[in-house]
């Protein structure tokens, strides 16, 4: 899943890009939407849940596994992301967020109101240029949307907590976590970045993460 993604993630920063953009609003928009199978996303849902298990610790597979019993990830996911245009079932959207957490984490713009509008468009953009992803079927489009609903709501909740805490060094660690998970993971600087009205672009001068 970080693999394909880091190929259409890599095409969405490319120059030519924006004529492809300019393409697609002339035509039909890529259609990045999947019907959902709830049965396929409990499996989802178990198989990160044991990862966490593994990778985190059974203390924090627990408590996840509590918050989803008490409501399920999805709908903690839409009440988030509503009010942005987001909505489940749609590849392109769960990205969208992703993509948005993480630059905020990376830059410690914690404030900062990003337009999702241009960057779903962006990405939805780079998906139609990738033939990779263009042969993904239901299941597969399921399976990496809601993967990073997953991903999202757990670096979502880590970020909020340390705000409202005002721990700096953890606000640093996980600016630290952002930026090295999408330079390993998708190839693109987090910190080189800028959101606009075509999305993200590359800004003039880097910026740090935070703490640093």
């Amino acid at each position: 899943m970080n693999r394909l993604f880091g190929l259409f993630a890599a095409l969405l920063l490319l120059p030519g890009l924006t004529l492809a953009q300019e393409n697609a609003a002339t035509s039909a928009p890529f259609d990045t939407s999947y019907p959902a199978s709830t049965v396929i996303s409990a499996r989802i849902q178990r198989q990160f849940l044991d990862n966490i298990r593994w990778t985190v610790s059974a203390e924090a597979r627990n408590g996840l596994a509590a918050a989803f019993a008490e409501r399920p990830a999805l709908e903690i996911w839409q009440g988030l992301v509503a009010a942005d245009g987001l909505k489940t079932g749609n590849v392109a959207d769960a990205i969208t967020a992703y993509w948005v957490l993480n630059w905020v984490t990376a830059n410690a713009r914690y404030t900062y109101k990003v337009d999702n509008g241009p960057v779903r468009a962006q990405l939805q953009a780079s998906m139609a240029a990738d033939a990779s992803f263009r042969s993904l079927n239901n299941l597969q489009k399921q399976e990496m949307a809601e993967g990073y609903i997953l991903r999202f709501l757990v670096e979502h909740a880590a970020l909020n907590d340390a705000v409202a805490r005002k721990d700096v060094t953890a606000l640093g660690r996980l600016a630290l976590a952002s930026v090295t998970r999408f330079r390993q993971e998708m190839g693109v600087d987090l910190l080189t970045l800028e959101p606009g009205p075509e999305g993200f672009a590359v800004r003039a001068r880097p910026a740090s993460p935070a703490g640093d």
